[in-house]
């Protein structure tokens, strides 16, 4: 098979303004909608100030990674550093920067990251420079299946792979420590048919609603059960907690240690000091060294957290 060479959008950016021109029509951007259908309370409460630092240093490690990939230029800076290794490790090979997909008529976007996987395969990437909580990670997924969606459709015979969040993050904390991150993020992707229609539904100004984010009818039927036994557990928590101090007060008071009766042991633990090391700052005062030698990785099970 014949090695694809990526299509260009005709789409015009401007970096400053932020805009998506093509044959003089301006396009709407994906981030904005995102944020208008998916996920409007982002920013709340959060300083102006502190999201235009925020943007600023994401621009800053954007553009730097973008002059290593184009011209080799590496600026010494932890970001870059630890882009490099991730491509090293991940067997990433750059495609494109920047890449700009557009359905041709009303949506236009930049993909941080194009890699080629294979003569007509490639994955895409995202870089972000944030705090990743569990709502920008969904963001960051629908943003990256829309780009995928796009990508296939300016490149019919081009195929997505894999979608990554770069997660890159060097910064001095209010503590003196450095909040040091480097990881790479797949992210499993949205079907087009499901970014098609939320792209449709925003064109026609009405309100899209999320199939991810509803709950099945079996489950919501559940409701009252769990608000019930979350309730109970909440109240025997409490009042067992009330006896466990009371207790605690009687024993420490007559210096007793233990104490026990046919089904069951009480037991007074000392008072005592825990030592726990501080990994980030290690790290901030001794960047040089290598911890891979030293880092074990394991895997955390899903769980589920509730709110009522």
């Amino acid at each position: 098979m014949d090695t694809i060479q990526l299509n260009e959008s005709g789409v015009v950016f401007n970096r400053e303004e932020h805009t998506y021109a093509l044959d003089g029509k301006y396009l709407s951007g994906i981030t904005d909608m995102l944020h208008r259908q998916l996920f409007p309370n982002e920013f709340d409460g959060v300083p102006t100030e502190m999201i235009e630092q925020a943007a600023l240093y994401g621009t800053e490690v954007h553009l730097s990674i973008e002059a290593f990939d184009s011209s080799w230029t590496n600026d010494g800076t932890q970001e870059v550093a630890d882009y490099i290794e991730i491509c090293h490790k991940n067997d990433l090979t750059h495609e494109r920067s920047e890449y700009c997909v557009t359905d041709g008529e009303n949506w236009a976007s930049s993909i941080d990251k194009v890699f080629r996987v294979s003569s007509d395969t490639f994955n895409l990437a995202d870089i972000k420079t944030c705090t990743m909580t569990a709502d920008k990670q969904e963001k960051a997924r629908w943003q990256l299946s829309i780009y995928a969606y796009l990508f296939e459709l300016q490149n019919p015979n081009a195929t997505v792979g894999k979608l990554y969040i770069i997660h890159l993050r060097n910064k001095v904390k209010a503590d003196g420590s450095t909040d040091h991150i480097a990881n790479l993020i797949e992210v499993d992707r949205i079907p087009s048919e499901v970014c098609k229609k939320l792209l449709d539904t925003d064109l026609a100004g009405e309100q899209f609603e999320n199939p991810f984010a509803k709950i099945p009818s079996d489950i919501a039927e559940q409701e009252d059960e769990i608000r019930h036994l979350m309730q109970t557990k909440k109240d025997a928590e409490e009042r067992l907690n009330e006896l466990k101090a009371s207790i605690l007060e009687r024993m420490e008071a007559t210096q007793a240690r233990t104490w026990s009766t046919d089904k069951m042991k009480l037991t007074r633990k000392l008072p005592s000091t825990r030592s726990s090391f501080d990994l980030n700052r290690f790290k901030g005062d001794y960047p040089e060294l290598n911890y891979d030698d030293y880092t074990r990785t394991s895997t955390v099970g899903s769980s589920l957290l509730i709110t009522i």
